[in-house]
C-alpha cells in the first residue's frame, strides 16, 4: 500500500462516511501515533489516551485534511501537540518524570545510545523542515522503504535516500551538541529498532470505534485533552503572525518613578497611578492566560498582563500589544457594570443589560454565533436583561428574572444541561428562577440561589469518572446560608453567612486535614467540610487550578491562604500545614483578587492598583513557545506590594 492512499481513504471516509476507510487509516498509522506519544509522556496509559485523542481530532478535521499528501507528518505533529497538552496537565497533577517508563521497554539493540536520545528525539524531529521531517517519520517511525518515502515526497527513490541521509546528519549534529556522540548508522539503527514497534493489541479497534463517533463516548479526561490540543493547534497555526508582530510603543504620557525598597525592583512603567473613579461597583478578574481585567468605578474597562496562550484576552484595539506591565484601557465606554474573566475569553455586561465578549471562540463560548476570535468586545448572546456572567472554557449568564443560561464547551458536563454535547446557543440550565450568582471554570461550575443554597456540576476530579461527574446542578448540602465561593486546585472553597470557610473536591484534604484523595478521584469529596475555626470571613478570591487564596474578614482586613507548596509532589509528611497570613495593607479596599500561586491585586476607592507576587506583563506569547512546542519560562516575583500605572489610549 502506497503512502498516497491516505488521501483516498480520507476522501472515502468524508464522502461515504466509511467506517472501514477510517479503520484502515487507524491501522496504517496507530503505531506511529502510539510510539510518539509513548516517548513524550513515558507511560502506556497516557500514550493510549493521547492516541485516542489524536484519531478523534483526525476524524473531526477529516474534511480539511482529505487532500493532504503528508498525513504521517501531520499525525506526528498532532501527537506531539496533544502530548504537550497532556504533559502540562499531568505536570500540574502528578509532576511525574515523562521519560521514566522508557527504561523498562528498551530492546537490547541500541541500548547504549537510545536512553540518551529518546527524551530529545521528537523535539529534534519537530525542529526539522517539513520535507525532512516527513522523510524521517516515514522511513523510521513507520518503517517505510525508500521507494515509498520517495512517492510520498514526490521524488525518486535515490532522492529520498539522499534526503534521509542528509537529515540523519542534521540529527546527529543535534545530538552531538547535547553530549550524545554516535554515527549516522548507529543513530538510524537505534531509531529504527525503537520506533517501529506495535501499539498494544486491541488499541486500533477501540480507537476506531471512538474516533468515528468523533469522541461522543470518550471519557472526560480525553475530551479535555482533545480540547486543549485543538487550542494549541489553532495557536500553532497563528503563531508566526503572533511572534513576528511589531509592538507599537505608545507615546509616553508621563513617566512615573516608583520608589522601591523591595527585594526585586518593580518593572519600569509609564502612565498615571490612579484609575478614574465614579459610582459603579468595581471588580477585578484574573485569567488563566495571565491577564487581569479591571472594571473601574467610573464604568471603564482596563486590562493588564499577558496573552500567554496567544488569544487576544487583553481586549485592545491595537492587537500588536500582547503583553503590558501597565493597565491599558479597553475602548472608551464608561457604561460597563460587570465582568467575568476566563481561560482564554472574557465577558462583560453594560448598564443597558447587554452582554459582550472577546478572546478565543473555538467552542462558540463568546456567544456571537461564530467561532471567530474577537480581539475587542463584541455583542454576545442577545438580550438586554443580563445581570451577571461567568466563564472558564464555557460561558454562563444570569438574567434579571433569575434564570441561568449556558453555552460553549460541555465535554465533561460543565454546562449543567444533562449531557456532554457542546452548545453553540444559550440553553437554559434547569427551570429554576432563583439563581443569584454563578462561578465557572474549565470543568466545574458552582451556582448560588436566592434561598442561600449552593449547587455544583461538572467533574470533581477531571478524569471522566462517571461517579464524579454531575451533569445537572446538584445541591452540595442542605444548608441555606452560603454567600461566596471560588475555585482552587480541583477544590471549591465557599463561605457561609456565619463567617465560616468550607471546602470540597479532589484536593480538599490540603485545607481540612482529611485523608489524601490521591489522583484517581475515588475519594473526591462532594460534601463540604469546614476549614479552620474562624467565623468572621466575608469574601474570598482565587483562580481556578491554583493554590493561592485571599480572604477578607468582616473587619476589612485581608488574609492569604497559601497552599502553593502543594504544587510540588512530595511525601505528605514533608508538607507544612496550610496557614493563614495577614496581608499588611493600610488603605481602604474597593476590590481585590488572587491569581496563580502567589499573585494578589488590590484596587482602592481612589483608583490606586497594587499588586505583589509574579510580575505580570513582562513575557510575550513568543516566550511561551520555543522550538515548536510550549515553553514554561520563569517569571520575576516581587514579594512586597508595588503600584501599577495605567495608560488611557485616548490620551
Amino acid at each position: 500500500m502506497q503512502p498516497t492512499e491516505d488521501s483516498a481513504l480520507l476522501q472515502r471516509y468524508v464522502e461515504n462516511h466509511s467506517d472501514e476507510a477510517f479503520a484502515g487509516l487507524v491501522t496504517r498509522h496507530i503505531n506511529l501515533v502510539y510510539l510518539v506519544a509513548l516517548r513524550q509522556v513515558g507511560n502506556p496509559h497516557g500514550a493510549e489516551e493521547i492516541t485516542q485523542a489524536v484519531f478523534i481530532i483526525l476524524a473531526k478535521k477529516a474534511v480539511q485534511l482529505q487532500h493532504y499528501q503528508a498525513l504521517s507528518s501531520w499525525l506526528f505533529q498532532a501527537t506531539r501537540l496533544t502530548a504537550s497538552n497532556f504533559i502540562r496537565s499531568e505536570t500540574r497533577r502528578h509532576r511525574r518524570e515523562e521519560e521514566a517508563y522508557m527504561q523498562a521497554v528498551l530492546d537490547e539493540a541500541g541500548t547504549e545510545v537510545w536512553p540518551r536520545i529518546a527524551p530529545l528525539l521528537d523535539t529534534a524531529v519537530a525542529g526539522l523542515r517539513e520535507k525532512d521531517r516527513q522523510a524521517i517519520v516515514l522511513r523510521f517511525y513507520e518503517g517505510r522503504n525508500l521507494r515509498e518515502v520517495g512517492l510520498a515526497l514526490g521524488a525518486s527513490e535515490d532522492a529520498a535516500e539522499k534526503r534521509v541521509n542528509r537529515t540523519l546528519e542534521k540529527l546527529r549534529k543535534f545530538f552531538r551538541k547535547r553530549g550524545v556522540s554516535s554515527t549516522m548508522a548507529i543513530l538510524a539503527g537505534a531509531i529504527s529498532v525503537q520506533s517501529v514497534k506495535a501499539a498494544p493489541v486491541g488499541l486500533a479497534k477501540s480507537v476506531t470505534a471512538m474516533a468515528i463517533t468523533k469522541g461522543a463516548a470518550a471519557s472526560g479526561s480525553t475530551l479535555i485533552l482533545i480540547k486543549g490540543a485543538l487550542k494549541i493547534m489553532a495557536w500553532t497555526k497563528a503563531k508566526t503572525a503572533v511572534v513576528t508582530g511589531t509592538v507599537l510603543i505608545l507615546a509616553t504620557i508621563t513617566t512615573v518613578t516608583v520608589t522601591s525598597y523591595f527585594r526585586n525592583a518593580s518593572p519600569s512603567q509609564t502612565g498615571r497611578l490612579k484609575l478614574p473613579t465614579g459610582n459603579v461597583t468595581p471588580m477585578i478578574g484574573y485569567g488563566y492566560s495571565h491577564d487581569v481585567i479591571i472594571l473601574a468605578s467610573d464604568g471603564s474597562l482596563w486590562s493588564w498582563g499577558e496573552e500567554r496562550l496567544g488569544w487576544p484576552v487583553l481586549g485592545l484595539a491595537n492587537t500588536n500589544i500582547q503583553n503590558t506591565v501597565s493597565l491599558r484601557r479597553i475602548g472608551n465606554e464608561t457604561d460597563w457594570v460587570s465582568i467575568a474573566v476566563g481561560d482564554s475569553e472574557n465577558l462583560a455586561i453594560k448598564s443597558d443589560g447587554t452582554l459582550w465578549a472577546w478572546g478565543e471562540n473555538l467552542y462558540y463560548q463568546l456567544g456571537d454565533g461564530t467561532k471567530i476570535t474577537r480581539p475587542t468586545p463584541v455583542p454576545s448572546i442577545p438580550g438586554n436583561d443580563w445581570k451577571q456572567a461567568a466563564t472558564g472554557s464555557s460561558s454562563f449568564a444570569i438574567k434579571n428574572d433569575g434564570t441561568l443560561w449556558a453555552w460553549g464547551a460541555n465535554g465533561i458536563g460543565e454546562l449543567g444541561i444533562g449531557g456532554t454535547k457542546d452548545s453553540t446557543n444559550a440553553v437554559q440550565v434547569g427551570t429554576s428562577t432563583n439563581w443569584t450568582k454563578i462561578w465557572g471554570e474549565a470543568i466545574q461550575t458552582v451556582g448560588l440561589q436566592s434561598d442561600g443554597s449552593l449547587w455544583f456540576w461538572g467533574s470533581l476530579d477531571g478524569n471522566g469518572s462517571r461517579t464524579n461527574n454531575f451533569l445537572v446542578p446538584t445541591r452540595i448540602s442542605p444548608d441555606t446560608n452560603w454567600v461566596d465561593a471560588c475555585f482552587g486546585y480541583f477544590t471549591v472553597l465557599a463561605l457561609k453567612s456565619d463567617g465560616t470557610l468550607w471546602a470540597w473536591g479532589l484536593k480538599a484534604d490540603i485545607y481540612n486535614g482529611g485523608p489524601d484523595h490521591g489522583l484517581d478521584g475515588s475519594f473526591a469529596q462532594i460534601t463540604p467540610t469546614q476549614i479552620g475555626t474562624e467565623n468572621d470571613w466575608q469574601s474570598i478570591s482565587s483562580s481556578p487550578g491554583d493554590f493561592y487564596h485571599i480572604l477578607r474578614k468582616k473587619d476589612g482586613s485581608l488574609w492569604a491562604l497559601d497552599a502553593s507548596e502543594h504544587r510540588i509532589i512530595k511525601p505528605a509528611s514533608e508538607y507544612k500545614p496550610v496557614a493563614l497570613k495577614k496581608i499588611n495593607f493600610h488603605k481602604d479596599i474597593a476590590a481585590y483578587a488572587a491569581g496563580g500561586d502567589n499573585i494578589g491585586i488590590i484596587l482602592t476607592p481612589d483608583g490606586e492598583v497594587w499588586t505583589w507576587g509574579r510580575v505580570l506583563g513582562q513575557l510575550s506569547p513568543k516566550d511561551y513557545w520555543r522550538n515548536g512546542q510550549p515553553a514554561y519560562p520563569k517569571s520575576k516575583i516581587i514579594e512586597k506590594m508595588w503600584q501599577v500605572s495605567n495608560i488611557d489610549s485616548q490620551d
